[in-house]
């Protein structure tokens, strides 16, 4: 999987160690709640016109969380 849906690039953002806000993301689509913009890999410096990760995170830290939540079990 080269990219997440936004439910999963918000949840990525959050666990993302490399995470860095971009102050102009003005190629990328504002993601916010309640009128605050939230952290999600859309407005990253490290996320791509092309909706991928330049550092190759996202499907590193899904594959993580998904781990994770298997041992939960």
């Amino acid at each position: 999987m080269a990219n997440g849906n936004k439910d999963q690039l918000m949840k990525v953002a959050k666990s993302c160690s490399q995470y860095n806000f971009e102050e102009d993301s003005s190629l990328r689509s504002d993601v916010s709640i309640m009128g605050e913009t939230a952290k999600s890999c859309e407005n990253c410096v490290h996320f791509t016109a092309e909706h991928k990760c330049d550092i190759d995170l996202i499907d590193k830290i899904l594959t993580n969380m998904a781990m994770e939540l298997d041992d939960e079990y």
